[in-house]
Formats: C-alpha cells, structure tokens, sequence
C-alpha cells in the first residue's frame, strides 16, 4: 500500500503549482505582471487580483515584470507574496515636439486582402509577445505620429483580454525598451473582430530607427480556451488548453514579424513570410 501511495504522488510533487500574489508598496495587487522562469520559456501573468500559479517542477529563479515597475527576480522558495516598487522618475531633459495634426497618413491598409494566415499562441506553458518591426520611411517622417493602430483577431471566447507592447528599437532593428511604461489592453470580442486602437494619448513618434508593435498573449483564466483531443493508439479523448486570441495576418508577406521574450528580448526575427494584418494611423 505505501510504495502505491508513493508512487501516485511522486509525478505530482514533480509538477507541483507554485501560487503567491504580486502587491504594490501600499499592499494593493497588481493585475497582469509578467512572470516567466529566468532563461526559459515557462511563464504565466497574474490575474486581475494580482494572483498567479506557475508550475514549477524544482527550485527555480523567477522574474516578475510589469510596467511602469522595478523588475524583481525571486527564488520559487519565496513566492507567498511578491513586492514591487514603482520605477524611478529620469528627470532627463526632453524636447517635445508639437504636433501640427494638419494631415493624416494610413500604412499597412490591409483592406481587400484575403487574411489566410496569422499567430497564436504556440503552447500551454510557452510565453511570447508577437512583434512586427514597422520601418520608417519619407511619408513616416512627414507624419511621424501615431493615432491609432488596427488588426483583426478571432477568438472562440467573449471579453478575453490582448496587452498592446510598443517597442523602441535599435539600427539593427530590434527591440531596446517599452515606448509606453503603462498598460494598454484590449478587450477582445468573440468570432472574427476588427479592433482599433486609440494611442493618441501616449503621444508615440516614430522615430527614423522604426518601431515595433508588440501583441502579448495574457495567461488569464478569461483567456483560456479548453478543448478535447484524440491522440493515435489511445482511447478516449485528452483535454488540451491554448489562450485566446488569434491575429489574422496574410501569406506570404513581408518577413516583419517578430518573436519577443515577455521582456521585449529577441527571440527570433524573420519568422517566415506571415505579415500581421496591422493598419496604422499617422499625423504630423
């Protein structure tokens, strides 16, 4: 009886969910950190109350980012509840440049193409943000900021949750630091949708180096779609979980697209020819 007993909790001890909650310096949560193992792919985001669980097998290091947020990196012995402190203020000297908003450009108007292709999410466990490197060019510079940005995603639930990332980029065109240190997200309807994005606030210039516009999955519960499989040589059916939405895009296209670590690190550039379908507004 005992070595039965043993046997049956040994593989879930392996893959034990480790749980804590991520609060302020006022011991208010934060909703939606980033949380993902340091040098791998495993992660998870905290959900609106600032809990989270991540799945860990043996003692790790774990790091929790947000923006706008000190990035903390703490061992998984030590996940009960996580503090973060808010970023310091640069009090660097910054021109501002006045908008003229006497003139308007659009780029990447994907009207009239057939959306036959796009991204999703790519495992249960494996974090990303989806990125797409817009470069500058003369019309750009004419009209250097943005309005608003579209895209279309599909989604087999209601009211899940798409965090826009908006990436500085270095010459060789990768990404250097978050352009907007706070949230932007996006409540995402069922079926197939058309979502445009209001960024006027932010007051996001392109500068001649590009930028890129990030989508980041968000491992909510909300987002979390549940399905049933069947594998060959197996009976029965297995559950299987993705996280909601997809984007649509269009093959072939451009080679624009981007892997991005939760940090905004490169993971790869030039992932085939899949072009998210992204339309952007400019002014002057």
């Amino acid at each position: 009886m005992k070595t039965t007993l043993l046997f049956f909790l040994f593989p879930l001890l392996l893959f034990a969910q480790t749980k804590g909650i991520v609060v302020d310096e006022k011991n208010q949560p934060i909703p939606y950190v980033n949380i993902w193992v340091e040098n791998e792919n495993i992660g998870t985001t905290a959900e609106e109350d600032g809990t989270f669980s991540i799945p860990l097998k043996e003692t790790k290091r774990i790091v929790f980012s947000a923006l706008g947020y000190e990035t903390k990196i703490v061992l998984s012995t030590n996940l009960t509840s996580i503090t973060l402190h808010p970023k310091a203020l640069e009090l660097n000297e910054v021109v501002v440049e006045r908008k003229k908003e006497t003139s308007e450009i659009v780029i990447g108007d994907f009207s009239g193409i057939k959306l036959n292709s796009g991204v999703t999410n790519t495992g249960q466990e494996n974090v990303h943000v989806w990125g797409k490197f817009v470069k500058s060019n003369e019309k750009i510079k004419e009209h250097p900021f943005v309005k608003s940005i579209e895209f279309v995603t599909s989604s087999k639930l209601n009211n899940v949750l798409l965090r826009i990332r908006i990436f500085n980029v270095n010459k060789e065109g990768f990404p250097t630091e978050d352009e907007v240190e706070e949230d932007i997200l996006v409540s995402i309807k069922k079926g197939k949708n058309n979502n445009i994005v209001d960024l006027t606030k932010y007051n996001i210039r392109i500068p001649e180096e590009g930028i890129i516009v990030g989508f980041e999955y968000l491992k909510l519960e909300q987002n979390k779609y549940e399905y049933s499989y069947t594998t060959k040589g197996q009976k029965g059916s297995q559950k299987g979980y993705a996280y909601e939405p997809s984007i649509k895009g269009f093959f072939p296209g451009s080679e624009s697209l981007l892997i991005l670590n939760r940090d905004g690190s490169p993971r790869s550039k030039g992932y085939g020819n899949v072009e998210i379908a992204l339309k952007i507004k400019l002014t002057n």
